[in-house]
């Protein structure tokens, strides 16, 4: 498919691939959850003792993304395990506000810098994959079992050989 006839996606004013272009960079993806995570455990403290949030709200957040992180961590690895499915709905509203956010600053600076634009794939990567009807967990928990079936299968092959 060449770019003139590939679709395109609006994510909060933000124009992306469908699907989107990191998709299937699960490794940079997990990175990603974890820096966002990170950002929230290191400033959210600091945003409590301002009193621009409430402690209440910063543990729900932190709570919501160390979801995602270990959803991401688990998708790319297989280690961990997935999310519980309840937190689906609070991960996928969490996911449109930062991309609402990286929206809101790439219209303040005037654009996106590389950095910026790599995360705002990243993000909308995160929420794309969780959009109801994709199959990605689902097919991540099969590959992972049939890894593990085909590991099997070759100790039980290099067994004799190696007796």
């Amino acid at each position: 498919m060449t770019w003139a006839n590939q679709e395109f996606r609006n994510w909060h004013g933000i124009q992306s691939p469908e699907p989107p272009a990191a998709a299937f960079d699960y490794a940079e993806i997990r990175e990603m959850a974890e820096r966002m995570l990170d950002t929230r455990r290191n400033r959210f403290p600091q945003l409590v003792a301002k009193g621009r949030m409430s402690a209440a709200d910063a543990d729900a957040q932190i709570a919501v993304f160390e979801a995602l992180a270990a959803e991401w961590r688990w998708m790319a690895t297989g280690e961990g395990a997935p999310a519980e499915a309840e937190h689906i709905p609070a991960m996928r509203e969490a996911l449109d506000q930062s991309i609402a956010t990286i929206a809101e600053i790439a219209r303040e600076d005037r654009g996106f810098s590389a950095e910026l634009a790599a995360q705002a794939e990243w993000v909308i990567a995160m929420a794309w994959h969780l959009e109801p009807g994709r199959r990605t967990r689902a097919c991540r928990a099969r590959t992972f079992v049939l890894r593990q079936l085909m590991a099997a299968e070759a100790a039980q092959v290099e067994a004799p050989l190696a007796a």
